[in-house]
């Protein structure tokens, strides 16, 4: 679990060493000279960072974890109308 920490006036939380290692973020073991991020509020205390490649900001569409989400609500409603034509 990591911790919030305050930075002037911004909320601060790292991101472990060994994520990071495992996405290729590190290169030799040493973090980048320059890596930028975005951070989204995607709801009440939820929030989603993407790394910036290239300068493009991607899509938060694009996101591994949105489309997981999107996905599973997408099975529950053809789930549920399925269920509710039957009866």
């Amino acid at each position: 679990m990591q911790v919030l920490q305050q930075k002037n006036l911004s909320g601060v939380v790292t991101i472990p060493k060994e994520h990071l290692e495992r996405d290729g973020v590190l290169e030799d073991g040493e973090f980048p000279d320059e890596q930028n991020l975005v951070v989204d509020r995607v709801g009440r205390q939820q929030y989603l960072v993407r790394m910036v490649e290239g300068g493009d900001v991607p899509d938060l569409e694009e996101a591994e974890v949105v489309q997981r989400v999107a996905a599973k609500v997408a099975l529950e409603r053809d789930l549920s109308h399925s269920t509710e034509r039957k009866e």
